[in-house]
């Protein structure tokens, strides 16, 4: 079985950006796989790259691309790597099928010299980090690769993308994923369909088996808590975490609360305020 891993990006940047300074952690050590194009550039040491039917060692100044849902997994001792994740939602407003392509720059070309030297720059300027400009650097740069990417790297891909003992539960698995990475956006059931290995009726049905609810109830369940975490733990006003967080009303917002919660989101906050006083007086007793 192998494991959906669940990117999480920079709000200002159309990518996640992670620079590791210690060796390999356990979750990318396992076999996994995610919906984003993948980029690995090593600076420092070495690893080992497991990705589809490649085994590959990489050194210092050697990058490797890795293209959507293929299964990978990384091994390295000390080993100071920059790995780049670019968002699926920005990529595909770009190339509608990009999960439908490979992206491998071939070993000495002219694509490969020029996404090392791309990646090279984005390591700098991720480690100069006290420029207040350096989101503008890596925007730029981050942009510059993709276009290399899409543009003259790209092959249409004919094989599996999904490891033979991919289960339902595997599909269930990324769909609950997806929704917790992107419920602050409209989730598309054609978007939760590619994530499917099964029969998309087959999923939904196993989903709500094993959920107790629909993938519809789930995303609003999903906005209500993260809405409701705004509202009363950091202040934000009902309308404004109740749009930041996926609903288009604030109406909406109150009636899931209603559901899931028992209670609006205003009654809820009276009663911590009024347990906070009665708890501050016992206190003080």
């Amino acid at each position: 079985m192998y494991k959906h891993q669940t990117i999480q990006y920079d709000k200002i940047l159309p990518a996640g950006i992670t620079l590791s300074d210690s060796s390999v952690d356990r979750c990318r050590g396992e076999p996994h796989w995610h919906e984003e194009i993948e980029l690995i550039y090593v600076d420092e040491g070495s690893m080992v790259v497991t990705a589809g039917n490649r085994q590959l060692r990489l050194g210092a100044g050697d990058m490797l691309a890795i293209s959507p849902c293929e299964v990978h997994a990384l091994q390295g001792v000390s080993c100071k790597y920059l790995s780049v994740h670019f968002s699926r939602v920005f990529v595909k407003s770009f190339f509608e099928a990009a999960e439908s392509y490979s992206y491998v720059p071939e070993e000495g070309s002219q694509e490969r010299r020029e996404l090392v030297f791309l990646m090279q720059k984005l390591l700098a300027a991720e480690r100069n980090s006290f420029d207040e400009y350096s989101a503008l650097v890596k925007y730029a740069l981050l942009l510059k690769m993709l276009r290399l990417l899409l543009t003259r790297c790209r092959t249409e891909r004919t094989d599996s993308v999904y490891g033979t003992d991919r289960s339902l539960d595997d599909d269930v698995l990324a769909v609950k994923e997806y929704i917790k990475a992107n419920y602050r956006q409209k989730i598309m059931t054609a978007d939760l369909k590619k994530l499917m290995h099964f029969d998309s009726g087959y999923v939904m049905t196993h989903f709500k088996r094993q959920m107790g609810m629909t993938i519809s109830g789930y995303t609003i369940r999903e906005r209500t808590k993260h809405a409701l975490d705004d509202y009363l733990t950091h202040d934000v006003p009902i309308g404004e975490a109740a749009l930041k967080n996926g609903f288009c009303h604030y109406n909406h917002f109150t009636k899931a609360c209603r559901k899931y919660y028992g209670a609006s989101p205003t009654e809820i906050k009276k009663q911590r305020r009024a347990a906070a006083v009665s708890a501050a007086l016992d206190k003080s007793a």
